[in-house]
């Protein structure tokens, strides 16, 4: 078990002390006696979902990936710059590690719902709190928001477990395709993510935009070759692929010309159509 846990657990039931066993492995309550399985060191607070199909391990890093995701490690390294060595983060729907180079030189602790080898404890923060109140300086919560079907519950579990002045990080999508289903649950505008922080008593330091409208347009051409093209006749279905290849070819040169997309105050911008929403929420102190 991770050694970054010892002090930060407790009986999700009643609050009292954890001791761990060993036969059967398990971390047990001294006060009401429930007992939590582990697997291979790692605590589970909950069972894996029936059905779920495991994510498979992808190299990721800061120059990989789509525009989106490049942008998302630029904001948590800005980020992440800002605290010390000794502050300890909590990365909440963690995978496979997609940005665990990002946080080496933290005190970082990962959590999912599946028992990856990369994480460090299972649990389902909506239903189940297994950690004491106000243990992390910052909470990261990236391209996971949109999975959780009860964000009132989440969030409310989130934030009872930041320190005075602590940092809850979000990035979430918005006008991006349908991915992970059936766990594809919400999209939320920045009025919305405004209003959700103030119901949980975090204040909003930063909310800006990632604005990329070619990605946008290029996400488009993929819907249309892949759900629209394959339902056409044979006549018109090559007539179409004929338009979408001049489309590409156009779409290519505005890339070229207008260049990456930009990150901008999500509220001082004019392009409605964000391609994801990225937050800084704050505890006060």
């Amino acid at each position: 078990m991770n050694p970054l846990l010892d002090g930060l657990l407790q009986c999700p039931s009643c609050s009292g002390e954890l001791v761990t066993h060993l036969q059967p492995p398990e971390l047990a309550c001294i006060a009401c006696g429930r007992a939590f399985p582990l697997q291979d060191g790692i605590p589970l607070f909950s069972p894996p979902p029936a059905g779920l199909i495991p994510s498979e391990k992808l190299q990721r890093s800061p120059d990989s990936g789509t525009p989106w995701r490049k942008a998302n490690w630029q904001f948590l390294q800005k980020q992440m710059a800002d605290f010390g060595q000794e502050a300890l983060i909590l990365d909440v729907g963690a995978g496979r590690g997609d940005f665990a180079e990002a946080l080496c030189d933290h005190r970082t602790l990962a959590i999912e719902i599946y028992p990856y080898p990369e994480v460090d404890l299972v649990c389902d923060l909506t239903q189940t709190n297994p950690f004491r109140p106000a243990s992390f300086d910052a909470v990261l919560l990236l391209n996971v928001l949109e999975h959780v079907y009860d964000t009132q519950g989440l969030l409310a579990n989130l934030s009872s477990l930041l320190k005075p002045g602590g940092r809850l990080l979000v990035a979430i999508p918005f006008m991006v395709k349908m991915h992970q289903t059936p766990v594809d649950f919400v999209r939320y505008s920045e009025f919305a993510l405004q209003r959700l922080g103030e119901q949980h008593g975090l204040n909003v330091e930063t909310l800006e935009g990632y604005y990329d409208p070619v990605f946008f347009l290029g996400e488009g051409i993929g819907n249309l070759r892949n759900a629209v093209l394959p339902n056409l006749s044979r006549t018109h279905r090559q007539a179409a692929r004929l338009l979408l290849q001049g489309i590409q070819a156009l779409a290519g040169g505005l890339a070229r010309l207008l260049g990456p997309g930009q990150t901008l105050p999500a509220m001082a911008s004019r392009n409605p159509a964000p391609t994801g929403y990225q937050i800084v929420y704050r505890k006060p102190e």
